[in-house]
């Protein structure tokens, strides 16, 4: 089975690259930068954005063996100039809304229909629950415009009938691997010091594929 991975480039992409190899799976990955990434056995490198619908499709088509993705990975972030909330937003307008609705089409078009998307906890309904340190620091922090965009992009998702998967991670350290917590899509009894670790959270969405429990519903994750 093939997964295709948006987002590649980022530290959490390159998570879920590493543990979808290290289960057999084969992978594409569709990245601005093609050497940015290691060659490795199992992995398509495919140069472009999915801000551009033709790059998407391009990612699909990519291998000479003609076998196309079976579900699709994305983890895609809007980019600071650092990870200082209040550091500069780099990413372009609407990058993850433009991305979700091309990733849809495209993915339609090939009959895929497993999409898992990495969101954020306080996106959409799991906003009642986000500690008020995060709610003001969303509001008044250059995290507002990322936030703005995960919340277009639940709205196009769940306007869409794929198997969609938004997943909602609390705050990310860099630890080992270890166990999920599931919470459901509000996210109820996060703590304001609970956190995730990348590598536990590129497992869950590697999980994810193949899996029913979560088809076209939002869960909050921390470690447990």
């Amino acid at each position: 089975m093939r997964i295709l991975v948006l987002g590649a480039n980022g530290r959490t992409g390159r998570a879920v690259i590493t543990e979808a190899l290290s289960r057999g799976y084969l992978v594409t990955a569709l990245v601005r930068d093609p050497f940015s990434l290691a060659p490795h056995d199992g992995l398509a490198i495919v140069h472009g954005t999915p801000m551009e619908m033709p790059s998407i499709q391009q990612a699909f088509e990519a291998t000479e063996s003609g076998d196309k993705p079976s579900a699709v990975i994305v983890t895609l972030n809007s980019p600071r100039t650092s990870d200082n909330p209040f550091a500069k937003s780099v990413a372009p307008n609407r990058l993850l809304a433009i991305s979700a609705t091309n990733t849809l089409q495209v993915a339609e078009m090939h009959g895929v229909r497993e999409i898992i998307w990495l969101s954020a906890f306080g996106v959409g309904t799991s906003s009642v629950n986000l500690p008020l340190v995060m709610k003001l620091l969303i509001k008044y922090s250059n995290l507002g415009k990322a936030y703005e965009d995960h919340e277009e992009v639940d709205k196009i998702m769940r306007q869409s009938d794929l198997n969609y998967v938004l997943v909602r991670p609390v705050v990310f350290n860099e630890k080992e691997k270890s166990s999920v917590e599931e919470l459901g899509e509000e996210g109820k009894g996060v703590g304001m010091f609970d956190a995730i670790s990348r590598s536990s959270v590129a497992s869950f969405l590697v999980d994810a594929v193949g899996s029913k429990k979560w088809d076209q519903q939002a869960v909050v994750i921390r470690n447990s």
